[in-house]
């Protein structure tokens, strides 16, 4: 949120162009034209268009009406507000979301201090706070045609000193349903966690485990596309496993590259939401994997880049000392490979993702020692006791290496008070013994150790 400045826009102003631009609509025989229903699995309300007649969108336009400037066009909400236009050959959409979390975050410690690699101990605190964790602006559409597609998201958080950013944006061409090219700012495909949607997660956040292992959002090319009704795949180009937020002077010179698939092996899984909201009369049942690799750093310099990744017992890599006293890190290559499974059937659901990371080639201004390899997964299940209302959940996740071991156990149910997606009251526990992971975003600190107690609402619209 920015403070300090007023903006003023005059009243008059809109409603008399307002006035002047039905007029000229009117007087050139446009009407209001109702669009076909687009996808509204993430934001499940009913559709409420201005409009009456329906128009083909892929067909041609026809002589009189590639006459006029605005041919069709119609302006309406279904799962979002939207407003679609044609002019002559062109065609152009845009729909705006706006998706919001808000929480109430407590944790109460076991223990005072932790103590990292290098011998410098940390205190454990306390907390209690309120937090709106995620308030997004969402921008989609096409642009002349409905192959060239575009996507832009805003994010805002009170635990990132509350500004306003781009989280994600790109524009891409869609040559068919089986490749799709974009360019622009995404998610890495590191795990399957990571590409769920934070809004659809099975808690109030993801797992430790996941945001121990997950790599986070960059600057590249990806390739997506889906070869068969049960296939999907994505590969990138990218400027590196953790970008986010970051200029080019503060990156290496070597790109990261990452890919994702999942197959639906049994049945019709449905969106890639873990709950099984839909009530799937069968079972279904799918299977999937992730992989990334890159070069980090640049050995000789002192790169942001290469400060993301932690050692297990919560140690930053590039810390001085983590690995040999008096050691600094400069660089590494660093590989993640992970693998999924979750199936739905008849409200009961369960989901499991195993990771494993590679942390190679270890460049220093001191000879330091391997870091090893680093292990861990996560599963979780629930069922809904009242369908597509109240839902059960529980979870367990461990990570493990040569710096040492931790798990949690976490349990919660989710409230449905809509019988839809679009409102979501969320309560849950989670056990942790000494987190090796920094994650705002779950509010899981780096060597927390103690009851964490989350309760969220979360509405998307």
């Amino acid at each position: 949120m920015v403070t300090g400045m007023a903006l003023r826009l005059p009243i008059r102003l809109p409603r008399a162009w307002l006035v002047l631009l039905t007029a000229w609509l009117t007087l050139n025989g446009v009407g209001w034209a109702q669009q076909p229903a687009i996808d509204s699995h993430d934001l499940p309300y009913a559709s409420q268009p201005v409009a009456s007649a329906p128009v083909d969108w892929n067909a041609p336009p026809t002589a009189e009406y590639a006459a006029n400037s605005f041919s069709e066009y119609s302006l309406g909400y279904d799962s979002g507000i939207f407003l679609r236009l044609r002019q002559g050959d062109d065609s152009f959409e845009l729909k705006n979301n706006m998706r919001s979390q808000f929480r109430i975050v407590s944790f109460g410690r076991n223990e005072t201090q932790w103590t990292d690699s290098a011998g410098v101990v940390r205190p454990i605190e306390d907390r209690q706070n309120f937090d709106i964790e995620r308030a997004r602006l969402i921008f989609s559409g096409h642009a002349f045609t409905p192959q060239l597609k575009f996507f832009l998201q805003l994010d805002g958080d009170t635990d990132s000193r509350h500004v306003l950013s781009m989280l994600d944006g790109w524009f891409g061409w869609q040559f068919s349903d089986a490749f799709e090219i974009q360019f622009g700012k995404r998610k890495v495909p590191g795990t399957r966690n990571w590409m769920l949607g934070a809004f659809d997660t099975r808690l109030a956040d993801r797992p430790f485990a996941n945001e121990f292992f997950r790599p986070s959002r960059t600057t590249g090319v990806w390739f997506v596309g889906d070869p068969t009704p049960t296939t999907h795949y994505e590969f990138m180009i990218g400027q590196g496993y953790n970008t986010e937020g970051l200029t080019p002077s503060e990156t290496g010179d070597d790109f990261a590259l990452g890919a994702t698939a999942w197959w639906n092996v049994i049945g019709d899984y449905g969106s890639g939401r873990p709950i099984d909201f839909e009530l799937h009369d069968e079972l279904a049942v799918r299977l999937g994997a992730s992989w990334t690799s890159s070069r980090e750093g640049t050995p000789g310099r002192q790169l942001e880049e290469a400060d993301f990744l932690r050692l297990t017992d919560g140690t930053r890599l590039t810390q001085e000392g983590a690995l040999a006293p008096g050691a600094t890190v400069e660089s590494f290559d660093v590989m993640l490979f992970a693998m999924d499974a979750a199936f739905k059937y008849q409200g009961w659901s369960a989901n499991f993702e195993y990771f494993w990371r590679s942390v190679n080639d270890v460049r220093a201004n001191l000879p330091v020692p391997s870091v090893g390899f680093q292990h861990g997964f996560y599963a979780e299940g629930g069922v809904f006791v009242w369908p597509q209302q109240l839902e059960l959940n529980s979870q367990v996740a461990f990570v493990t290496g040569k710096q040492g071991s931790t798990n949690s156990f976490a349990t919660g149910f989710s409230y449905y008070p809509r019988q839809s997606l679009n409102l979501k009251l969320s309560l849950d526990v989670t056990f942790i013994d000494g987190s090796p992971v920094n994650s705002t975003g779950s509010d899981i600190l780096v060597g927390d150790s103690g009851v964490l107690v989350r309760t969220q609402f979360q509405a998307l619209y």
